[in-house]
C-alpha cells in the first residue's frame, strides 16, 4: 500500500482505520502528537487515541527517545508503549509485532517523518501514514537535515491523490 499523507493525525478517521481492517495503530510521538520538546499532549490528541481506541483499535506510542521521556507521555494518553526503537531501523516495530501479537496485514504506522517513522513501516511491509509535523520551531540540526535530504519523497507523498480524505 502507498503511504498518504494528512494535515494532521486528527484529520484520520476511525472510518478511515476500519476500511483499513487497522487493529493496531504505531503512533509516533514528537511532532505527531507533541511538538518536539514539549512536556505534555494537548487534550485533541489524547480524545484522538481515546476515540481509537474506543472503537477497539489499539494504539501503541513508538519512538526513538528514551523510557524515562516515553514513559510520561504514554501515561498521558493511556497507551501502550515502545521505546528507543532506533527508526528506520524496523526494532521497534519488530519488539511492538511480538510484545502485543501483532499482524502485518492490520497494523498501520502513522508519523511526522519520512525518513524514521514511514521508512521503518516500509521495511516491514506495514501500512502507513504521514501527517504534517505540529510544530517545526524546536526540531534539533540532525532532524532539519533529515527532513531537508528526504524532501523529495515527502513531497511525492503530499502530492499523491488520498483517497481517504472526503472532499467537501
Amino acid at each position: 500500500m502507498k503511504t498518504y499523507f494528512f494535515k494532521s493525525l486528527l484529520d484520520i478517521s476511525v472510518d478511515t482505520l476500519k476500511q483499513l481492517n487497522t487493529e493496531c495503530v504505531l503512533l509516533d510521538i514528537d511532532n505527531t502528537i507533541k511538538p518536539y520538546g514539549a512536556g505534555s499532549i494537548d487534550s485533541k490528541y489524547v480524545n484522538w487515541i481515546n476515540n481509537v481506541k474506543a472503537h477497539g483499535i489499539s494504539v501503541v506510542l513508538c519512538s526513538n527517545n528514551f523510557y524515562k521521556n516515553v514513559r510520561p507521555i504514554a501515561d498521558l494518553a493511556d497507551c501502550d508503549f515502545v521505546s528507543f526503537c532506533l527508526k528506520p531501523s524496523p526494532y521497534g516495530y519488530i519488539r511492538a509485532y511480538f510484545k502485543f501479537k501483532l499482524h502485518r496485514k492490520s497494523t498501520l504506522v502513522i508519523g511526522d517523518q519520512f525518513f524514521t517513522d514511514i521508512l521503518g513501516g516500509k521495511f516491514l511491509l506495514l501500512k502507513t501514514f504521514m501527517v504534517e509535523p505540529i510544530s517545526l520551531e524546536a526540531e534539533g540540526t540532525t532532524v532539519k537535515l533529515r527532513r531537508k535530504l528526504t524532501s523529495g519523497f515527502t513531497n511525492r507523498i503530499k502530492a499523491r491523490v488520498n483517497p481517504y480524505i472526503k472532499e467537501e
